[in-house]
């Protein structure tokens, strides 16, 4: 019985309204606001492939949507810089699109850069523009 009691005493509980250490990973709140920019942009980029079908790949119709999709991505970037998607959709949008101020070195610079930080899709977009860039790869390999 004494033995009961004292062990009680002595077991830490914490008091009514104070919670255990939380083990679970919250995300960033500059995280959040990439991913909010990220998914912006990336909307933005849809509506330019839905509709570039039936127009002009320059048309001045299109460069509204892909300045806010280029602007999106780079606020992203600068919320957080080792977001990897910012980082992926950055490149492509100036390597596949007629983006106002696109340069396709800087393109392929983030692309590698993403790449190299892991990103899957960058690796394999990475690999097939190597790909069919190599000469002495055939298309059946």
């Amino acid at each position: 019985m004494m033995q009961r009691q004292l062990l009680k005493k002595l077991s830490f509980r914490p008091p009514n309204g104070v919670t255990q250490f939380n083990q679970r990973r919250e995300m960033h709140s500059r995280n959040k606001k990439a991913m909010e920019l990220i998914a912006k942009g990336w909307s933005a980029l849809k509506e330019v492939d839905r509709v570039v079908d039936y127009c002009e790949l320059n048309d001045h119709r299109l460069i509204p949507l892909l300045r806010a999709a280029k602007e999106n991505f780079e606020l992203a970037l600068d919320a957080d810089n080792s977001n990897t998607h910012a980082r992926f959709w950055l490149s492509k949008l100036h390597l596949k699109y007629h983006v106002p101020g696109a340069c396709r070195a800087t393109g392929a610079a983030l692309l590698i850069e993403a790449a190299n930080m892991g990103d899957p899709d960058a690796q394999y977009e990475l690999g097939c523009k190597l790909r069919v860039e190599n000469e002495y790869v055939q298309s059946d390999q």
